[in-house]
C-alpha cells in the first residue's frame, strides 16, 4: 500500500513539473514565421495567394502553384492586402494546412510589402 502511495506521487509531481514547460511556450515559437512571395488576388470577402508552395528561404522546393487563402492577423496586415490586391507582394506569415477544397492551405500574415 506505502509503495503504491509514492508511484501516484511520484506520477503526480513528474505531471506537475512538466506541465508548466509546454504552457509557457510562447505563439512565435509554435509557428514558423517566414516570408512568401507571390500574388495576392480578391476573393469575393477574403483573399488569397498565389505563388510558390513554399516560402522564400526554403532549400528545396517542388515548383507547383499554390493557393492560400490569407488571415491577416494584424491590423497592419489588413490594411497591406487591400493596397497589394491584384498585384505581386511579399508576406510576413506562417502557412497551416486547409480543411476547405478550394485552398491548398491558410496563409496566417502579420506583415504585407507590396512588391
Amino acid at each position: 500500500m506505502r509503495i503504491r502511495s509514492l508511484a501516484i506521487a511520484a506520477v503526480l509531481m513528474i505531471a506537475l513539473a512538466v506541465a508548466p514547460a509546454t504552457a509557457a511556450t510562447p505563439e512565435s515559437k509554435q509557428h514558423r514565421w517566414d516570408t512568401w512571395a507571390g500574388q495576392v488576388v480578391r476573393d469575393r470577402h477574403h483573399f488569397d495567394y498565389q505563388g510558390s508552395a513554399c516560402p522564400t528561404t526554403a532549400e528545396a522546393c517542388i515548383k507547383i502553384l499554390a493557393k492560400y487563402r490569407i488571415v491577416p492577423v494584424t491590423p497592419q496586415a489588413a490594411v497591406g492586402l487591400r493596397r497589394a490586391a491584384g498585384g505581386r507582394a511579399r508576406l510576413i506569415g506562417y502557412h497551416t494546412p486547409a480543411a476547405d477544397g478550394k485552398h491548398n492551405g491558410i496563409l496566417y500574415v502579420r506583415r504585407v510589402r507590396k512588391a
